[in-house]
């Protein structure tokens, strides 16, 4: 398998639409979740709009075996048969071509979820009142139509949605912001769900241990970084004001920048410390992201980290 859709899938033309919808299906709330809220710059077919965060797939379906109309009704079962994770998704495309032995694509949030990256094996099962399988995916190089990412993104523990987000507007995610959270996980989690008071979020979170929890879509804004939010990631690492980061944290922090970099084609100099952010705007700035990256708070350190690590 391997991922397509997206503002960031150059393997899809800019006025690319789908075999399964249409543009009038973005005023049905029964499909509109699967797309941004605009089309990103310089585009205008459906699948550069879709939302990678959500779940959908494409295979080259037979028509007279799964007619068009079943389909835009349908839910799939999909599978990563070496790890046994599932999740529901919905059919939103015919593809890939068949030039490239490959029978589906996901979306890479659902890639990301099962903790599938390009050319491994995925299961796909869909239904009406009995089980029609798919026929089983192939293991497939990466020719056109989707993200042609070398990194697999990490897998994510969970996704728990922040209410503290807003839409990008089509900007493009250009910078990674380092955070601290200066508390524990459970602190953080709680701090970020909360709807009134500062009204933060992070895009992610990551534990000691390791474990990356995710709070907010790659492709909305979220509350991190006064000033700079636009066109930013946020990601927090637990840890106090003095703790330097954990071994497994900072190789978690390590892919998920890696996978981030190729993503969305961020320099690597575009690795900033929430102090050191361009563009950071709060009055007496911070000591965020505190002693994580090194004992010296300096943009210097965070560099010297990226150098060491990514």
């Amino acid at each position: 398998m391997s991922t397509f859709g997206g503002p960031h899938d150059l393997g899809m033309a800019a006025n690319e639409d789908l075999a399964l919808f249409t543009k009038a299906d973005l005023q049905d709330p029964k499909y509109a979740y699967l797309f941004l809220p605009a089309s990103p710059p310089g585009t205008s077919g459906l699948g550069r709009r879709l939302n990678p965060d959500q779940y959908y797939f494409a295979c080259r379906w037979d028509y007279t075996a799964t007619p068009r109309e079943f389909l835009r009704r349908a839910l799939a079962r999909v599978e990563n048969p070496a790890n046994g994770r599932a999740a529901d998704a919905r059919p939103v495309d015919w593809g890939p071509h068949p030039s490239t032995g490959r029978v589906a694509d996901l979306s890479p949030g659902l890639a990301a979820a099962l903790g599938l990256n390009t050319d491994d094996i995925v299961r796909i099962t869909i239904s009406a009142r009995r089980a029609i399988p798919v026929k089983p995916t192939l293991a497939m190089k990466r020719v056109g139509h989707g993200s042609s990412n070398p990194h697999g993104k990490p897998v994510i523990k969970q996704f728990i949605k922040s209410p503290n987000c807003s839409c990008r507007n089509g900007a493009r995610i250009d910078k990674i912001v380092l955070h601290c959270t200066e508390g524990s996980l459970a602190s953080a989690l709680a701090e970020f769900q909360k709807s009134d008071g500062r009204q933060v979020s992070a895009h992610y979170v990551i534990d000691r241990n390791g474990d990356i929890y995710q709070m907010v879509s790659d492709s909305d804004r979220s509350n991190h970084c006064m000033g700079a939010n636009q066109n930013s990631i946020g990601i927090e690492h637990v840890g106090g004001e003095t703790d330097p980061l954990a071994a497994p944290q900072a190789a978690a922090s390590a892919a998920l920048i890696r996978w981030l970099l190729e993503q969305y084609q961020i320099p690597r100099t575009n690795i900033f410390g929430h102090d050191f952010t361009p563009g950071y705007c709060r009055p007496g700035g911070t000591s965020c992201p505190d002693r994580l990256f090194g004992s010296v708070h300096s943009q210097a350190t965070i560099a010297a980290w990226v150098e060491a690590n990514v």
